[in-house]
């Protein structure tokens, strides 16, 4: 290895003190073998490159083709523009071109580029006053091979730019949009008129740089998310003003450090929707909580909270209650007693809590949750089979929507549910088996104030309960349920919907 380092050093020290060596043909490599020489001799520090290429080029015309077609890169100024003819034709293995220091015309200059057949992979257009409209539709008509685009410092940079770049770059996986906060943007998709001939979507963008835009809006936020099914990596430097985040897509990407690093930029944060991410654990939720003083509501079903011990863990180490949650959503097949226990009185102002499909949990878990937190109004127990509710003895004034569906529960469920929550609004039943008609009239008679109810695939009601259910309840407008008869259109006209 020492004398082939030694050898090296010599053929260097060769080709730079000899301007013009006269080659034996025994000694001839081929242009392949001198690329790989060259390769192996120079490190990959591209501007130190152009430097050894440039007196590699003076040796001779086979040196000169080898490092013309060792450029990736170029970057066009001023001077630059009379002598493109003459470097695209030379280049013919540019990737990278970078105009950010050009003053003149750009749009001119992209149409002109546009005319070579060049095979780029990445453009950079930052320092423009406005982005080039026209010049990036012309150049993007030939050369389609644009993945990575930099758009750094636009003056004045607006939510139509992006429905350009959209429509222009189909295979952008890289997008650079920075600001300096001293020029204008204006990201709020509100007030603009989507065009749904060329919508902004960007389907296989990963990365996206949208620092310092301090008025960037939460829907902008939202539509990006939507319609970029690859986005792995968000980058929002001094971008403190989210509100709403939605991060449903790729569930498999993000971990807890991922979010944990993602909450520092976060302070203004309401809510967040973290679903499917079945990598994500509680470590994220406490994290979420701590670093975010605004948060109100959380959504992580389908993730991986529960599966390790929450209440021995160390995520809880000097845990304090949060009272600003409100909402929280965790439907999740990890979650038990314990669990939902030490979340209730961590977050006793809960209004809103999802446990469905939380197969574990029990009675007496669901009767904690119910005492600690008793601003609940929203509770949603679908597929929770282990709850019955059966000695439900305490009252719960302002629970409004309970979600009882494709449970095991019966008559006797019902009979508590009607005395411990009188002030029902909505009650679904879906699926709920063992239900009959009697237990329905007592939660009907009892709920004065029920507008909704849900008795769909429940197999044990007898056909006569859409009129006990309708004459007994004025206060009833929507009545679900699978049974087909011919007095559906007087009920609507009685001011209960039946569906």
């Amino acid at each position: 290895m020492l004398k082939l380092k030694r050898f090296v050093f010599k053929l260097k020290g060769l080709l730079f003190k000899t301007p013009k060596p006269k080659f034996s043909t025994d000694l001839y490599l081929d242009d392949d073998c001198w690329q790989y020489v060259f390769k192996f001799i120079f490190d990959d520090d591209e501007d130190d490159n152009r430097r050894h290429f440039k007196s590699l080029s003076l040796v001779s015309k086979q040196f000169l083709s080898i490092t013309n077609r060792l450029r990736f890169s170029l970057t066009v100024w001023n001077p630059t523009l009379p002598l493109l003819p003459r470097l695209f034709p030379r280049f013919t293995n540019l990737i990278s071109l970078d105009l950010s220091w050009f003053l003149g015309d750009i749009n001119d200059l992209l149409v002109q580029i546009s005319r070579f057949p060049l095979k780029l992979t990445s453009l950079n257009i930052s320092n423009q006053p406005t982005i080039p409209a026209h010049g990036l539709r012309v150049f993007s008509r030939n050369i389609t091979t644009i993945t990575s685009l930099v758009c750094s410092r636009i003056s004045s940079l607006h939510i139509d730019d992006l429905y350009l770049i959209s429509e222009c770059f189909p295979f952008l996986q890289e997008l650079d949009i920075d600001n300096d906060e001293k020029h204008q943007s204006d990201f709020g998709i509100r007030n603009v008129k989507v065009n749904s001939t060329t919508p902004m979507v960007f389907p296989n963008l990963r990365k996206i740089n949208i620092s310092r835009h301090n008025n960037i809006d939460d829907q902008c936020l939202l539509h990006l998310s939507k319609n970029s099914e690859l986005l792995e990596e968000l980058v929002m430097l001094r971008c403190p003003s989210i509100q709403h985040l939605n991060l449903l897509r790729h569930a498999d990407v993000w971990n807890d450090q991922h979010v944990m690093d993602l909450s520092l930029l976060l302070g203004r944060l309401v809510s967040i929707n973290l679903s499917f991410r079945t990598m994500l654990t509680e470590s994220t939720l406490f994290s979420l909580v701590r670093k975010c003083p605004s948060l109100t509501q959380i959504k992580m079903c389908y993730t991986n909270i529960g599966k390790e011990d929450i209440v021995n863990s160390n995520s809880l180490k000097d845990f304090v209650v949060r009272p600003q949650l409100k909402s929280l959503h965790l439907a999740n097949t990890h979650l038990r007693d314990e669990s939902i226990k030490m979340f209730a009185s961590i977050f006793p102002n809960l209004e809103r809590l999802d446990l469905s499909k939380c197969h574990n949990i029990s009675d007496e878990g669901i009767y904690q949750v119910l005492r600690r937190c008793s601003k609940i109004r929203y509770l949603n127990l679908a597929s929770c089979e282990q709850v019955k509710l059966h000695e439900l003895n305490f009252e719960i004034p302002k629970l409004k929507v309970l979600n009882l569906s494709f449970t095991s529960i019966d008559d006797e469920t019902l009979y508590a549910i009607s005395k411990s929550c009188s002030g029902l609004l909505q009650l679904l039943l879906k699926s709920c088996y063992e239900v009959t008609n009697n237990g329905i009239m007592h939660v009907v008679n009892n709920c004065t104030q029920l507008r909704e109810i849900d008795l769909v695939n429940c197999r044990k009601l007898l056909p006569n309960i859409v009129d006990e259910v309708i004459f007994s309840r004025p206060s009833l407008r929507k009545l679900y349920i699978s049974l087909y008869h011919n007095k559906r259109k007087l009920y609507s006209r009685d001011g209960c919907l039946v569906f």
